[in-house]
């Protein structure tokens, strides 16, 4: 029986019953931290399309990738371990001072729902009755000590992986991706800012967006000529005919 079935299996039982008790207390702030019971490429091989909640005591380790400080990632933190990655809703600001790029964190599932947003696994809470989203932030400080903890003080910065535009792939969403030898192509005459959705193209045309929010504190600066490289949590819009992008953590992720 292959990995991927059984874990799949394991999780379809803890699910169903939360099979065992919690081992969870206080968060320990050791310098190895809790183990991890699964991946987060398993995680995501068995997500199928629809928000489901854990039942069971699933743990999963990672390095963070993203940083609010620029304040494009609002409230949320990317981490990243083995080439597959999640996003978690974390629901409060200065991420960054407490859970800064580089650190190792655990994060354990027990009642939170996994769900995906562009192409990105996402972990939140349970969503109200009536939202329109499919997690909610997890909203407090206690909240998330109780789920999300740091595994030392050492920080092992993230280096991106390098992608054409051509290789990138939906498994890709939520890893830290680099794309080099793009240029700026602009699909209309507004600003040439950073805010919303910027177009780059390679040299054979194909082409990978951008994404800033208009709150980002580098959002009114000149998005730069020439050839540059790209860095940035990729994610993939399905409407249309679908587009890859890349959402930036602050101005240094454009480097000429």
């Amino acid at each position: 029986m292959c990995r991927f079935r059984r874990i799949a299996i394991a999780f379809t039982v803890l699910l169903a019953a939360g099979c065992y008790d919690s081992r969870f207390g206080e968060p320990d702030g050791s310098a190895s931290g809790e183990p991890a019971t699964e991946t987060i490429a398993a995680l995501r091989a068995i997500y199928a399309g629809t928000p489901f909640t854990v039942a069971g005591d699933i743990v999963v380790t990672g390095t963070v990738t993203t940083s609010d400080r620029a304040e494009n990632f609002y409230r949320t933190l990317c981490i990243e371990e083995g080439e597959a990655a999640l996003e978690v809703m974390a629901g409060i600001d200065h991420l960054h001072n407490d859970f800064p790029i580089g650190c190792r964190v655990t994060l354990r599932l027990r009642g939170l729902t996994v769900a995906e947003s562009r192409g990105v696994l996402q972990i939140g809470r349970p969503p109200a009755a009536g939202s329109g989203y499919a997690t909610d932030y997890i909203g407090s400080q206690p909240a998330l000590a109780a789920v999300l903890v740091r595994n030392g003080e050492s920080l092992h910065v993230p280096t991106p992986a390098p992608h054409p535009i051509s290789e990138l792939t939906p498994a890709l969403c939520g890893t830290l991706v680099r794309i080099d030898g793009l240029r700026y192509t602009p699909e209309d005459l507004s600003a040439a800012t950073w805010t919303g959705y910027k177009r780059f193209t390679d040299d054979a045309g194909n082409a990978v967006y951008t994404y800033v929010r208009q709150y980002a504190r580098f959002a009114d600066t000149d998005v730069p000529v020439g050839m540059v490289s790209l860095t940035g949590i990729l994610q993939y819009d399905a409407a249309g005919d679908g587009r890859y992008i890349l959402k930036l953590r602050d101005e240094s992720d454009c480097l000429p």
